[in-house]
């Protein structure tokens, strides 16, 4: 037993040293992303991670000293952090409706629980005929192809307005301001405690399983990786039960009831500690995190104003890694006291008891104000609001309607009266003048400006080419928001000029 307690000990010092840097850089992904865009962060975090983990085959296929390696290591798990809240921001804009933003969450983790299972079983392959060197290698050529996809998506989701300040001042300005948000925002608090927990116990786990296979069921360090490829085979069938939280109303009740089951399996565990009901509780415990994971994100994104929904996330993951750290070290500690029946009750207890302690806010959160995510992403596409306050772009998604369209339908008549500012959130229309084609517009681009901002009637006609969708804006939304904002009713202005002015396509109202 002190040999497998050594063993408990060492995994979870190991696994908090690697886990500490990274919690520790999560947070400021949150005023990169604002600073720069949430889409070319993206790219520019697969790339950093493509470029460390080519750095780390290179030491480990030469021969550099272990510390050089460990390093690149923590740089490649550095970067890691900073995709993450990238990615949460980002799905959004690539979400043409609030269902598909559930459902890309939901498939995003499928994907990645997929990789739970698969990117092991490929490491193990590679090593059983080369080394750990050639692993990184596969592993840096997978992640400089998701950086060559992400490039169509590098001007998808623009930065924030910011002001002139320093970079670095800016950055921790901003950390402070997101901090103190979070705090104050009672329900993305509420779901990143749960989230946090959530971490916890999966960092528990990790140690868990080798304590388990190398000490009581007896199945040695083979034994440990078969249970996690059980935990992530459960985790794909969770991120594949997620898809019925599209269009849920309500979703803490799921994630509640994750909580539970996921518990519930720990503590069976621990009055039965045998091989069978060990694989079946790693398998059901993957589908409990996977659900919880899937429905905290959507949760997030439905209830986070987007100014500080890039700080949520990447607090959320700070919280998480650091979480996950504790967790891993936590588990000797107990085995210690409790042994390891008490370890098991206690990783069970640990989302539950959170959630029972926190239950009254976390069943308010379903009743919180819903911000209308993937309506914003879209305006924060449209050239003319692209520097506009969030706040503002809020109010205005607050108030616009969706407007669904048939290919052939005449949208804006040339003549008529202008009432609404159009963006086109699916489909493609044509602009005509005197019924001549000028031009096509399609998603991120908008129409109907100029009669609002000069007064006069509507100088096109715009008309669906296809089935589509569009957010129309009231005239006098449009018109407040731009006046309350010089910069974006500048840009209004400029835009409407140019395209008055601009020939063939003089007095085209777009």
């Amino acid at each position: 037993m002190r040999t497998r307690r050594g063993g408990a000990t060492a995994t979870g010092v190991v696994s908090l040293a690697l886990l500490i840097p990274t919690a520790i850089v999560a947070p400021f992904a949150g005023p990169l992303i604002d600073r720069f865009g949430a889409s070319r962060v993206l790219l520019g975090a697969y790339a950093a991670q493509a470029v460390a983990m080519g750095a780390t085959a290179v030491s480990l296929l030469s021969g550099a000293p272990p510390v050089v390696s460990y390093a690149l290591g923590a740089l490649t798990a550095m970067a890691l952090v900073v995709t993450h809240p990238a990615h949460a921001v980002v799905s959004p804009g690539i979400a043409r409706t609030t269902e598909q933003l559930v459902a890309l969450n939901a498939v995003t983790g499928w994907i990645l629980s997929i990789g739970l299972v698969l990117a092991p079983a490929c490491a193990g392959l590679i090593l059983a005929v080369s080394t750990p060197g050639a692993v990184y290698a596969a592993g840096a050529a997978c992640v400089l192809v998701a950086a060559l996809l992400v490039v169509p998506l590098r001007d998808l989701v623009p930065p924030l307005a910011h002001d002139d300040e320093s970079p670095v001042a800016g950055a921790f300005s901003r950390l402070d301001e997101g901090a103190r948000a979070l705090a104050k925002s009672s329900a993305p608090r509420e779901v990143v405690i749960v989230l946090s927990a959530t971490y916890l116990m999966v960092g528990a786990f990790d140690v868990l399983v080798v304590v388990l296979a190398v000490g009581s069921l007896g199945i040695g360090d083979s034994g440990a990786g078969y249970l996690t490829a059980a935990h992530g085979a459960g985790a794909v069938l969770g991120a594949v039960s997620s898809l019925a939280l599209v269009g849920c109303a309500r979703i803490v009740p799921v994630m509640l009831g994750a909580a539970v089951v996921g518990a519930a399996a720990f503590i069976v565990l621990g009055f039965a500690i045998t091989v069978g009901v060990a694989f079946a509780v790693a398998a059901v415990t993957g589908v409990s995190r996977s659900l919880l994971e899937v429905s905290g994100q959507t949760l997030l994104q439905r209830v986070t104003t987007t100014e500080i929904l890039a700080r949520v996330f990447s607090f959320k993951e700070g919280l998480a890694m650091a979480a996950w750290g504790v967790g891993s070290v936590s588990v000797p500690i107990v085995i210690g006291i409790a042994g390891l029946k008490g370890a098991l009750i206690y990783t069970g207890a640990i989302v539950p008891v959170l959630v029972l302690l926190r239950l009254r806010p976390l069943l308010a959160v379903d009743a919180a104000a819903v911000v209308p995510a993937v309506t914003i992403a879209l305006l924060r596409a449209v050239g003319i609001f692209r520097v506009l306050p969030v706040p503002a772009l809020e109010g205005i998604a607050h108030g616009a309607t969706e407007v669904s369209v048939p290919a052939g339908e005449t949208i804006i008549r040339q003549g008529d009266a202008g009432d609404r500012y159009f963006a086109i959130a699916d489909g493609t229309v044509e602009v005509l003048h005197d019924g001549t084609r000028l031009n096509t517009l399609e998603r991120g681009e908008g129409f109907g400006e100029i009669a609002l901002l000069h007064d006069v009637p509507r100088t096109a006609t715009v008309r669906a080419v296809t089935d589509g969708r569009l957010i129309a804006i009231e005239r006098d939304a449009f018109l407040i928001a731009l006046t309350g904002h010089a910069p974006t009713r500048a840009r209004a202005e400029q835009v409407a000029e140019e395209r008055r002015s601009a020939s063939p396509q003089a007095h085209v109202d777009r």
